[in-house]
């Protein structure tokens, strides 16, 4: 009987240490507009993250890069995710977007609002990336990294 307890720990460790760690997969769901003044909009891009492995993956980050019609104007860096285990998780991606940091793509923008439409069009160029590491019961690391790039566009309101 104690064999046996003794015994499932290392059950347990191998388990992980032979589990083969699959990628996880991003997906974009849609934009939502937070709140809108005169001077800026706050806007969430959301995704979607699916982790297939069994523990749950820290050390994600989202980096990006906003443009319109070609132009960059807006770059957000290591935004921290943590994605659950077994399954998805709903990510939203925070952007405080300064009407003044349009400034590269004024001219679009104008013409857009001009034309009386009533939202811009930004693409969003999302690059998630993790180095999760799997421990031994010894406190080895083993690290796993992996790189996904989304590249979207959502339609965003001006005011």
């Amino acid at each position: 009987m104690v064999a046996l307890i003794l015994a499932l720990p290392g059950c347990t460790f191998t388990k992980l240490m032979t589990t083969h760690f699959e990628n996880p997969t991003f997906t974009f769901t849609g934009s939502e507009l937070v709140e809108a003044s005169q001077s800026r909009a706050i806007v969430h891009f959301l995704f979607n993250a699916h982790n297939p492995n069994k523990a749950g993956l820290k050390n994600v980050t989202c980096s990006y890069e906003l443009f319109v019609e070609g132009k960059k104007f807006m770059t957000g860096q290591d935004v921290p995710l943590s994605l659950d285990a077994n399954g998805d998780t709903a990510i939203k991606v925070p952007a405080t977007i300064a009407y003044a940091d349009l400034y590269p793509v004024l001219g679009s923008v104008v013409r857009r609002m001009l034309s009386g439409q009533k939202t811009v069009p930004i693409t969003i160029d999302a690059l998630f990336s993790g180095k999760p590491a799997i421990y031994s019961e010894a406190g080895k690391e083993t690290p796993i990294s992996f790189e996904r790039r989304l590249v979207k566009t959502a339609e965003i309101p001006l005011k």
